[in-house]
């Protein structure tokens, strides 16, 4: 008899085949947000590693000339400066020749301004870590090749990642400062000119670093090559961790991301230090949360309206599409910014207590049923280590706990009644004392090992809330604190270099200064919102523009309108039906039905979703649509359970979409909603990835999306 061997192709179709046809579109949605978002959010180019110039320090550099060209261009990449956000900082840029150290700063260079994120200075050739110019692109005086070498001067500590130079043919000019390269390419006379120049500079830490990205200069001004001002404070984090380390400036203001907590930018401390402080290793972080957020979307959709009917997870699937072509995935989700990962953190952690709510606790494996409270608290504990604001958006997630106790213990009381009632049942029927006795004293037996089994589960309920919300909460925030425990010194003692704080003073500076939104860009203003105006949209968040004259080229953050109108709509309608199914009397009244315990049910979870997403922000200034992103999971949801509520109710069958989905007057309404939400998220492609367009192709496309004009969108 031959012995037929499963081959692996075949072990993969068998494990396929398990999955439902929404779980399996669900997966390929999520797979191809995480393609279109990782094949457009830059490339590759970083400025390197940096270099650290104190205040009104120089750097020389020695260039070897090639095939007779001269300087043409001198391109700057400055990561973190230590100045005033919002002012501009100076790079002056002299040239010498070789015969003697005259230091000038003609031929189109001297004193450039750049801007530290953002400035009002109209001088200002563009902003830190971006490729700047150094030569006025006016100054056509042509450099002899005696002028090789090339002195940089800083008007504050900065971290400098890379000097690029480029010749008249287009190419990089070979530059060096290490005093053992350049002694071998001057001559004895003058090598005695500027043996003092290099020798000075030779000890400086990490001055190599300066010339460690020569080929990765970027031009242009789009999203794609340059950073936006929100990511510019991630970026500054970074730097302040990985660059700065325990190092103390000299003079300068010391600059921070105190938004947010210390967990929040070791993810992308470890992509940038894989891929590079590029667009790409920034970036690629928020692209995988962005894709994550929306599978966990379509599982927590799913246990609120399928409790295992497949044919009901097509609800949960237009809940995690309708997030992903919503607006903020492709825009927020594509930025080096922390948002998605709050997101996706919170989110999780309301799907895990979620379960524990409608599942409890196994009779046979208790312990591993429990583990869905675990897995919620420490989600939880993460998210507060990220952005301490986040502890408030626990109240959400501690009444889905405090929910499924209370159910607990009334799940435990049903069986204890239902004992009671089968024994009096059995003897009701019994003539015997004898026999009744035995009945009642069994029924006591097991009444005693429900009471043992409902004290376990209890303290295993409480035991993991407290380890995980209270215990992994601490923890978190402690251990993620380690490697910005200098940025905190740095911030927080009035003297760094003589710290007299402890971590647990720097830790109560940095959670209450999180409360407040300090971290601003020059498109603040324009894109600030109260918390409340995200229930219809009222503001967009433009994140980067880069406009030409006649042209309009922007990154906006802005929810769908028609969704955020239809969301708005469904949401008063859902909190009506639930106020007039309870005043009619509940379960028997004109409200009730089959579908109204899972209706009802979402609609209380979406709701603690709303009010611990808004929490946290409430009190704060500054607020945009961008932080809107947990929001938004959980307020479109209310439209995919808006018409599941209506089709429920609707049991006249129209006509067949396709041939094959059955139809009925709600869900012909939802089609064309589908229908118009597709073509605002068409017209709204070029804002949504900052493609150019004409001033009047923009305002016509995308410029009415919002109701209220930031100044910014037309």
């Amino acid at each position: 008899m031959a012995i037929i061997r499963e081959t692996k192709r075949d072990k993969l179709k068998k494990l396929w085949s398990r999955y439902t046809k929404f779980t399996k579109a669900a997966f390929f949605l999520v797979l191809a947000l995480f393609i279109v978002g990782a094949c457009t959010i830059g490339g590759f180019n970083g400025g390197g590693s940096a270099y650290l110039a104190e205040e009104g320090s120089t750097v020389a550099f020695y260039l070897d000339y090639q095939d007779g060209a001269t300087l043409d261009k001198v391109y700057l990449n400055a990561g973190t400066a230590y100045a005033e956000t919002g002012t501009a900082f100076t790079v002056t840029v002299r040239t010498s020749s070789n015969s003697s150290e005259s230091w000038i700063t003609s031929y189109g260079f001297g004193a450039k301004k750049i801007s530290n994120i953002y400035s009002s200075d109209a001088e200002a050739l563009g902003t830190n870590y971006d490729w700047v110019q150094l030569r006025d692109e006016s100054n056509t005086t042509a450099l002899s090749t005696s002028r090789r070498l090339v002195q940089l001067e800083f008007s504050c500590p900065v971290l400098v990642n890379e000097v690029v130079f480029v010749d008249t043919n287009g190419n990089v000019i070979p530059a060096y400062v290490d005093e053992a390269d350049v002694r071998e390419l001057m001559t004895d006379a003058q090598w005695v000119t500027f043996r003092d120049t290099f020798h000075a500079q030779s000890g400086n830490e990490g001055l190599a670093n300066l010339l460690d990205a020569q080929q990765n200069v970027e031009t242009g001004n789009t999203v794609y090559s340059d950073f936006t001002e929100d990511e510019m404070y991630t970026l500054m984090q970074i730097e302040n961790i990985v660059e700065l380390g325990s190092r103390v400036p000299d003079g300068g203001v010391f600059n921070a991301d105190t938004d947010y907590g210390a967990f929040a930018v070791l993810p992308y401390v470890l992509s940038t230090l894989i891929f590079g402080r590029s667009a790409f290793g920034l970036r690629i972080v928020s692209v995988l949360f962005t894709a994550a957020l929306v599978w966990m979307i379509w599982l927590l959709a799913r246990e609120l309206f399928a409790h295992g009917d497949k044919e009901k997870e097509g609800w949960a699937f237009l809940t995690a599409c309708l997030f992903a072509g919503g607006g903020l995935a492709l825009t927020v989700g594509r930025l080096g910014l922390y948002l998605p990962m709050l997101a996706f953190l919170i989110v999780s952690s309301f799907y895990f207590m979620y379960r524990f709510f409608t599942r409890g606790i196994s009779e046979e494996r208790p312990a591993k049923s429990a583990c869905n409270i675990l897995v919620s608290g420490l989600l939880f504990a993460l998210a507060v280590a990220s952005d301490p604001k986040m502890l408030l958006a626990g109240v959400g997630v501690v009444a889905l706990f405090i929910a499924g106790a209370v159910r607990l213990e009334r799940a435990y009381k049903a069986k204890r009644q239902a004992l009671r009632a089968e024994m009096r049942d059995a003897n009701a029927k019994e003539t015997s004392r004898e026999v009744m006795l035995e009945n009642a004293a069994a029924a006591e037996e097991k009444s005693a090992a429900l009471g043992a089994e409902l004290s376990y589960a209890r303290r295993l309920v409480y035991l993991l809330f407290f380890v995980s919300f209270a215990v992994g909460t601490f923890l978190f925030i402690v251990l993620s604190a380690i490697p910005s425990n200098s940025i905190f010194m740095r911030l927080y003692e009035a003297n760094p270099r003589s710290p007299t704080l402890g971590i647990f003073d720097y830790l109560g500076s940095m959670f209450g200064g999180a409360f407040s939104l300090t971290n601003a860009t020059s498109l603040a203003a324009g894109n600030a919102v109260n918390a409340f105006g995200w229930f219809v949209g009222l503001k967009g968040a433009t994140l980067f523009s880069a406009s030409a004259e006649g042209t309009y080229s922007a990154l906006n953050a802005q929810v769908n309108l028609a969704m955020a109108i239809t969301a708005l709509v469904g949401f008063l309608f859902l909190t009506a039906y639930t106020v007039l199914y309870y005043v009619t009397g509940g379960q028997k009244g004109a409200y009730a039905s089959k579908h109204a315990p899972t209706v009802l049910r979402a609609y209380f979870v979406l709701l603690a979703g709303l009010v611990s997403s808004l929490l946290p922000y409430l009190f704060a200034g500054q607020v945009s649509a961008a932080q809107s992103m947990l929001f938004n999971c959980f307020y479109l949801a209310f439209i995919p359970l808006t018409f599941f509520t209506v089709s429920a109710q609707d049991t006249r069958e129209r006509a067949k979409l396709f041939g094959r989905i059955r139809m009925n007057t709600a869900k012909w309404v939802l089609f064309w909603l589908l229908v118009l939400y597709a073509v605002i998220f068409v017209l709204s492609v070029p804002m949504y990835f900052g493609i150019p367009l004409s001033a009047a192709a923009a305002a016509g496309m995308f410029g009415w999306t919002t109701f209220m004009n930031n100044g910014l969108y037309r």
